[in-house]
Order: structure tokens, then C-alpha cells, then sequence
């Protein structure tokens, strides 16, 4: 039986206030980085441009505002999932410990690990005024002595991941690669559990959970990348079939 996949134009927030509590097996996500503001460039397609011009409004947040907004996040996450199951959350560098300690030391959960995400061509530093950025991380957290572990093999199980910027399926500008989010959706859940990420963006997630036989929902307040997600997963799921 194929996954029960569920995009959804909406507010995260909203939708997880409504959500019963411990009723989701995973939650895998790659909130806005607060980084809209900021001057520094990044890669979309084959253009090299500004984060205030890749990003835009729906990340460039006031700083305290933000943090309330990720502390609200964690609160709600911790709320809806089952005792016993895992967290990966996606950060910017510079707070990803941040957001780690606060959902431990306040909120109660249980850190696992570091995910780093190795870019293998990163961007070259045009300004020649500080190291050239190549990685990404994210925080391992569980509610409690994670119940779902698949220990693939010793190769594959290393929480330094490996991948190429540039070869994106979509327009979006944080889309993560499809081999790094199967892989963690493979380890921490099993068939038919109920992967929830809060951010769909690219809709990386939802494709990784179709493929996985995981049932998933999602969301984004973003028409134009609800609708291009969806388009990405429609021509996935085509593709499949067609093999």
C-alpha cells in the first residue's frame, strides 16, 4: 500500500495547535534560517544572488521575534510527539546549539546527535574576508530513548552527509537533497508511521516519505511553493510509475 501524502497550504502553527497530543511518529524539518536580511550570496539554479533576494520577506524575521517563533515551534513539537520517537531540525550555524540546548534544558528532550551536511562545491568567498561556507547542520533531539533506530550498514550511518549544491529539482532556495532526508526518515520511522514537517518548502520531505512507504503532512504558507511542491511530487510519483 502506497504512503498517504498530505501538502497542505497553510500555517504550521495553526495546524499543529489543532493536532492531538503524541500523535506524530517523526518530525523532520528546515524552518526559515532568518537570514532574508542579510547580504551574503547564495546559489539558486545557475545564478549566484543575495539572500535578501533569494529569500525575501518570509525569512527576515527581527531577532527576538524569531527566536519566540522557533521556542513556540520546539513547544508545539514536543507536544505532539509520541514518547519514544525522534526530531531533526535544520538550523542556521550560528544558532543550531542554541535551538538544541533550549529544547533540552527547557523542554525536556533528549539529544542524539549532530547532522552535518558537507557541501562539496560551496560557494566561493567573494569578499576574501572569512572561510568559505560548506556545510549545513542540524540538531538530533528525541522525546525520551528513541524507540526506531534502522541501522542501515557502518557506510551509510555517519553523521557527516555528503552532497552537491547546484543539481536542485526545484526553483526553491533551500532545497535539501533527497538522499540525505531519505536516509534520516529511514533511520528514525518505520512504514506507515507519520512523518510531520512543518515547512514543506520544496516539498523534499513528502517525496523521501512516498518513497519510503511513510504516511506524511506538511505545510507551507507560500502559494507559489505549495503549488510548485505539489507539481514536483505529482511528476515524482509519475516517474514511478512509469518504471
Amino acid at each position: 500500500m502506497r504512503a498517504n501524502i498530505n501538502l497542505i497550504h497553510g500555517d504550521c502553527m495553526e495546524a499543529m495547535r489543532e493536532m492531538k497530543d503524541e500523535s506524530i511518529d517523526l518530525i523532520i524539518t528546515d524552518p526559515p534560517y532568518n537570514i532574508g536580511q542579510s547580504n551574503k550570496r547564495t546559489k539558486v539554479g545557475d545564478k549566484i544572488i543575495s539572500n535578501k533576494e533569494a529569500w525575501g520577506e518570509w525569512d527576515d524575521f527581527d531577532n527576538k521575534e524569531f527566536d519566540e517563533f522557533m521556542f513556540n515551534l520546539l513547544k508545539e513539537c514536543k507536544r505532539i510527539l509520541k514518547e519514544g520517537v525522534s526530531f531533526y531540525c535544520f538550523t542556521a550555524r550560528e544558532k543550531n546549539g542554541f535551538y538544541c540546548d533550549y529544547a533540552c534544558h527547557n523542554l525536556g528532550f533528549t539529544y542524539q546527535n549532530t547532522i552535518a551536511m558537507i557541501k562539496e562545491n560551496p560557494l566561493p568567498r567573494f569578499t576574501k574576508t572569512n572561510w568559505r561556507i560548506a556545510f549545513e547542520l542540524a540538531f538530533y533531539i528525541s522525546k525520551g530513548k528513541p524507540k526506531t533506530f534502522n541501522f542501515i550498514n557502518q557506510q551509510k550511518m555517519v553523521n557527516v552527509q555528503k552532497y552537491v549544491i547546484g543539481k536542485k529539482e526545484s526553483t526553491h532556495p533551500t532545497e535539501k537533497p533527497l538522499k540525505v532526508f531519505k536516509l534520516l526518515i529511514e533511520a528514525s520511522s518505520n512504514e506507515k508511521d507519520l512523518v510531520l514537517d512543518p515547512f514543506m518548502g520544496s516539498g523534499t520531505t513528502a517525496i523521501s516519505c512516498w518513497d519510503l512507504k511513510r504516511d506524511c503532512i506538511t505545510y507551507d504558507t507560500s502559494k507559489e511553493y505549495y503549488d510548485k511542491a505539489c507539481d514536483r511530487l505529482k511528476r515524482h510519483q509519475s516517474q514511478g510509475q512509469l518504471f
